[in-house]
């Protein structure tokens, strides 16, 4: 039985709201770039999901009736999930390049239709099948480096096992989103992520501090809007959409990332890049684009009939 207080919203509204949590995710990148100096990463995504967890804490009280054990597992399971995802991804990214790994990470764009035909039995549609090899081909040509050998390492390794968290992960917010409280659910994961990455970062680092003004309002930016609002977002309104088309969307933060590089530290995409981005924006649109097309054949308009005078 799903859960019945909030209402499922349109597949477009969906979509949209998906693409403004991804354009927000890609804002991360050059916040990171200046917190990753002066925080360890355990400690950055600790205190990030800390801060997001006391965030929500009030609206979360104000519904703790609805807390139920189907919402502390599926919080515990989407919060050991997400932090997953960043610690392979951090663990991985120390042994390989940048680029490579950006690529890797974005494998479940692939990753995701499959796992979900399996999982969930929901069969792509043909649109989206083909939205997801234009976003591949234009991933390949944003983030691979043509002028080095692409071979397989440790940290390449790790970085694939963040793939499959992220693709996992995906499915498991359209499996629970639907059934339990949205608001509830991220409070839980949130906590759960904070919970096991300052554990982890208290019993291998000492604890850091953060001096200067602009490290707080990129820590509040990551965990108010990146964290807090995004992923109550993503559980919110993803189950209105689908594993694939959502996917596909989350596929554009390197794009989003890269724009908002070259606005704010001056970073150029080259030609090759540049097309990869654009490619990645088509593959988006053809999935949406054929959704509604989808839509239109099986529920097609009727006029309404005019009353006679």
């Amino acid at each position: 039985m799903g859960f019945d207080g909030v209402g499922k919203i349109s597949p477009l509204k969906a979509d949209l709201l998906l693409v403004l949590v991804t354009l927000i995710w890609g804002g991360t990148f050059p916040v990171l770039k200046l917190l990753v100096t002066v925080l360890p990463p355990l400690y950055l995504v600790g205190m990030r999901f800390l801060i997001a967890f006391i965030i929500l804490t009030p609206f979360a009280v104000g519904k703790r009736r609805a807390l139920t054990r189907r919402v502390i597992y599926s919080g515990i399971t989407l919060g050991l999930l997400i932090w997953g995802s960043f610690i392979t991804q951090t663990v991985g990214i120390q042994y390989t390049t940048a680029s490579k790994a950006a690529f890797i990470t974005a494998l479940c764009v692939v990753l995701t239709p499959i796992l979900s035909s399996v999982m969930l039995r929901k069969p792509p549609e043909r649109s989206a099948v083909v939205g997801v090899l234009a976003a591949t081909i234009g991933l390949t040509l944003l983030t691979v480096d043509f002028t080095e050998h692409f071979v397989l390492q440790k940290g390449d390794l790790w970085v694939l096992a963040c793939a499959w968290l992220c693709a996992f992960q995906i499915i498991a917010v359209d499996r629970f989103g639907a059934l339990v409280e949205p608001v509830l659910l991220t409070w839980v994961q949130t906590g759960v992520v904070a919970a096991v990455s300052l554990t982890a970062a208290l019993l291998t680092e000492p604890l850091p501090w953060l001096t200067q003004g602009v490290q707080w309002a990129g820590l509040a930016y990551l965990a108010v809007f990146a964290t807090a609002g995004c992923q109550y977002l993503q559980i919110r309104v993803q189950p209105s959409s689908t594993p694939t088309r959502a996917s596909l969307i989350y596929s554009l933060e390197p794009v989003f990332a890269s724009l908002l590089a070259f606005l704010f530290l001056g970073e150029r995409l080259p030609l090759w890049g540049q097309v990869g981005a654009v490619m990645m924006l088509a593959g988006v649109l053809i999935s949406e684009l054929g959704h509604k097309q989808a839509e239109e054949q099986l529920y097609p308009v009727v006029p309404e009939l005019e009353t006679p005078k």
